[in-house]
């Protein structure tokens, strides 16, 4: 699976924990002042930190510390995090953990390098396409979880507590620089985390493959996915009753940062949409997972998504494209997902009824699904796949 990563431009992957060193001391020998961002504790407990220190230290170089980013950073976290920044006079920026961690890092950086407030940033190449040809600093990014992909992506997902929504940068200038994926971080993970960051990198491979109509953005995408998908259904279920595997923990390292090297050029669809706003109430990557069977069976009146759902079949046995959705709810109810949203007491008629009239607005990521949403038909269509998604249909 090593090979794959070949195939992704514009970044640098280290695998293992040898040429994770290595890429990392190479990089710290050119450089004079680092700073590391954490949350706050995972990083320690992980040994990701010492990690980073230790070479630090034998390269010379003045490292600074930040450990206090939040599961939800907001953007009164993000501007801390540039004010520390800008204090430190870093030439080098680090981040060391999870998907949270990961965004805040590139969106702490991108507020340094562009000067733009970031209510500014928020969007789609907001500052690209202001500023063509120009290129920034970006950081390096060490996943401690196998699930976000934010390792690989151009996204940054940060709270507007003011608004009480998650928002979205998407900024091709915030794809990290290098992505060093040592797997051994990972294995402090509880297996709560272990199955909900998994399902979120499923959701990224299958909603990625399932999106034929952006087939042409990256040529080798599509062969991510199916092998970032087979390594979580073979995997996932090992780690899940030996959470010491590390052949395996591996494998869902891999899958976690292929998977978001597939969003990086085919864009998730409507069980993200609608799931945005749920933070706090689920965690990301179950409520994608569960949503997902319902948009699919929307997405099969689509003839390429029927074609490219049987595509696998070879992973999800069936004959037909309903049975293989059929297929991976099994998977689902087999790796201890429950059967449906109703399951957690904070999901309910009234939000979903909310989330289909508020996601409906969404022109853009309606028009970008495998099969696209009219807009007039988006409430009606969103809330009949809300409703199957909370009953379990």
């Amino acid at each position: 699976m090593k090979h794959l990563f070949d195939s992704i431009p514009d970044q640098t992957f280290a695998i293992g924990p040898v040429e994770c060193k290595k890429t990392l001391t190479e990089i710290f020998d050119k450089a004079e002042k680092v700073v590391l961002f954490t949350g706050r504790h995972s990083a320690d407990t992980c040994g990701a930190a010492q990690f980073v220190t230790e070479i630090a230290e034998e390269s010379a170089v003045e490292l600074f510390r930040w450990k206090d980013i939040p599961p939800e950073p907001d953007i009164k976290t993000v501007s801390a995090m540039r004010d520390f920044l800008l204090e430190c006079g870093a030439d080098t920026v680090c981040a060391a953990g999870g998907g949270s961690v990961l965004d805040a890092a590139k969106a702490a950086l991108l507020l340094v390098e562009t000067k733009w407030d970031i209510n500014d940033l928020f969007g789609v190449n907001s500052f690209s396409s202001a500023n063509p040809g120009r290129k920034l600093r970006r950081i390096i990014a060490i996943p401690t979880t196998s699930g976000t992909g934010s390792e690989a992506t151009q996204y940054a997902n940060i709270v507007d507590r003011e608004n009480n929504v998650k928002r979205l940068i998407a900024e091709k200038e915030t794809v990290p620089e290098y992505a060093l994926l040592n797997s051994s971080f990972t294995g402090s993970m509880p297996d709560s985390v272990t199955l909900a960051t998994a399902c979120d990198a499923l959701s990224h491979l299958l909603e990625g493959f399932l999106n034929t109509r952006a087939d042409e953005t990256s040529g080798s995408a599509n062969y991510r996915a199916i092998a970032g998908i087979r390594a979580i259904v073979e995997n996932l279920p090992v780690v899940l009753k030996d959470s010491s595997d590390a052949k395996a923990r591996e494998a869902l390292s891999f899958a976690a940062a292929l998977g978001g090297s597939v969003i990086r050029f085919k864009s998730t669809g409507l069980p993200h949409l609608c799931s945005f706003s749920w933070f706090g109430r689920i965690e990301h990557g179950m409520a994608v997972a569960m949503l997902l069977p319902a948009a699919w069976q929307y997405y099969l009146g689509n003839p390429d998504v029927c074609s490219r759902t049987m595509e696998l079949a070879q992973i999800f046995q069936g004959n037909t494209p309903e049975e293989v959705i059929n297929s991976y709810k099994v998977f689902l109810k087999n790796i201890g997902v429950p059967p449906s949203l109703a399951a957690y007491p904070h999901l309910t008629p009234a939000l979903m009824a909310q989330t289909a009239k508020s996601a409906g607005a969404n022109k853009m990521k309606l028009e970008l699904a495998p099969r696209p949403v009219p807009l007039d038909e988006s409430e009606k269509i969103l809330s009949d796949i809300l409703t199957k998604a909370y009953k379990g249909e």
